[in-house]
C-alpha cells in the first residue's frame, strides 16, 4: 500500500528481485544460491616445520569453500572432518587424496633449503576451482618463516616472486625437476578430479530439505 493506506497495483509481472524479497523463503534462497558459486574452489592448506636437530613436524587441512574436510597430522594420519568429510571417506578419491598430500609432505621436508635457515616454517597453499566463465585455474603459494615467498601459477606454469629476497628459493624450487612435476600434477590434475567427485556431496548437503517458515505457513523447498 501507498503512503494514507491506499491500495497499489503493478502493471505486469513483477521484477525478480522484488518477488524474492516478498517471499518468506528469501533469505533461505539466497543464501542456497551463495553456497553453491562460492562451492567451486578446493584448496589445501601444508605447514612443515623443523627446529635444530628436532624431528620434522607437519599438518596438512584440505577445505571445500573454507569447509574443512580432511586433516593430517605428523603421524601422516588424515581425518574425515564433519559430515562432508565422513561422506568422502567412503569414497575412492579418500585414499588417493591422503597419499598425494602425504607425498607433497615428504616432498616438502626434503633438503630444498640451505644451511642457516632453520628453524624455518613452511607454509603452502594449493587451490583449485573454475572461475565465473567456467575457466579452470589452480596456483601454489609459498610463505617461508612468515615471509611470503612465491606465487606458482600452475595453468601458464609462471613463478612469481612476492617479496625482495625470495629469488634464492624461488630459483631452487623452480629448477628442481621433483617439485615442478609434483606442483603441476597435484594442481591441475589431483586437484581437479577431487573436486569434481567432491562437489556433488557438497550439493547434497546444501539441498533444500523443506521447513516451515513460523507464524507464515509458507513451505519453503
Amino acid at each position: 500500500r501507498l503512503q494514507g493506506g491506499s491500495p497499489f497495483l503493478i502493471n505486469g509481472p513483477l521484477p525478480l528481485m522484488l518477488l524474492l524479497s516478498l517471499s518468506p523463503c528469501a533469505a533461505s534462497l539466497t543464501s542456497l544460491h551463495v553456497s553453491f558459486t562460492d562451492a567451486d574452489s578446493l584448496c589445501y592448506s601444508f605447514t612443515v616445520g623443523k627446529s635444530g636437530s628436532g624431528p620434522w613436524w607437519h599438518q596438512v587441512q584440505g577445505q571445500l569453500n573454507t569447509e574443512t574436510v580432511i586433516y593430517c597430522d605428523s603421524s601422516n594420519t588424515c581425518q574425515a572432518n564433519g559430515i562432508l568429510g565422513n561422506r568422502l571417506k567412503a569414497t575412492k578419491t579418500w585414499e588417493t587424496q591422503a597419499d598425494t598430500l602425504r607425498d607433497g609432505v615428504d616432498l616438502s621436508e626434503a633438503d630444498l633449503f640451505p644451511m642457516g635457515t632453520e628453524p624455518l616454517t613452511l607454509q603452502a597453499r594449493m587451490c583449485c576451482g573454475h572461475e565465473v566463465d567456467g575457466e579452470f585455474n589452480g596456483s601454489w603459494d609459498f610463505d617461508l618463516n612468515g615471509h611470503k615467498m612465491f606465487h606458482v601459477d600452475s595453468i601458464t606454469g609462471k613463478w612469481t616472486e612476492v617479496e625482495p629476497g625470495s629469488r634464492w628459493m624461488k630459483e631452487m624450487w623452480e629448477n628442481n625437476r621433483d617439485v615442478t612435476i609434483f606442483l603441476k600434477m597435484t594442481s591441475r590434475g589431483d586437484c581437479r578430479s577431487w573436486l569434481e567427485e567432491i562437489k556433488p556431496h557438497w550439493e547434497e548437503k546444501l539441498e533444500p530439505t523443506g521447513n516451515w517458515e513460523e507464524g507464515e505457513g509458507v513451505l519453503c523447498r
